[in-house]
């Protein structure tokens, strides 16, 4: 079992989430806003957090950057998601120290494999899952800046 924070400002979303990892053994807690979320995080730290990239007043980025720059981001996984398919997002996200970008809409047994992928790493393998996707992120974001440009 696993702690898992959801941070998303759609309350179906959350209310879905939080169901299908309670389903699967995990003990969830769930935040409304980046606000919040990064108050949660302050308080208690938790295994893995499922970060929504557009809330209202501190977006998904702010709180991740948050975290890396506090010095606790190596203390949990991350899992970006949002509606943006953009790879300028995906890239920044995995810049800022995001171990997994999924978009919106998904499908939650999908989901939930992913965080059981990735709380089963060790930090060895996440680090290295974490340079190959940044790595890719980055080649498809100038992909996309290029076609953009045409």
């Amino acid at each position: 079992m696993a702690r898992i924070l959801i941070a998303d400002d759609d309350a179906d979303i959350r209310q879905m989430l939080v169901a299908a990892l309670v389903d699967s053994g995990h003990e969830v807690t769930a935040a409304r806003d980046g606000v919040v979320a990064a108050t949660m995080l302050k308080e208690a730290m938790p295994d893995l957090i499922v970060l929504d990239v557009m809330m209202p007043e501190r977006d998904g980025f702010q709180v991740l950057e948050e975290l890396s720059n506090s010095g606790l981001r190596d203390l949990t996984r991350v899992i970006m998601l949002t509606a943006s398919g953009s790879e300028l997002d995906a890239s920044r996200a995995f810049e800022l120290g995001a171990d997994a970008y999924s978009t919106k809409p998904f499908d939650p047994p999908e989901l939930v494999a992913q965080i059981e992928e990735l709380l089963a790493l060790s930090n060895k393998e996440l680090k290295s899952r974490r340079e190959r996707e940044l790595d890719t992120s980055r080649l498809l974001s100038q992909l996309e800046s290029l076609l953009g440009d045409g």
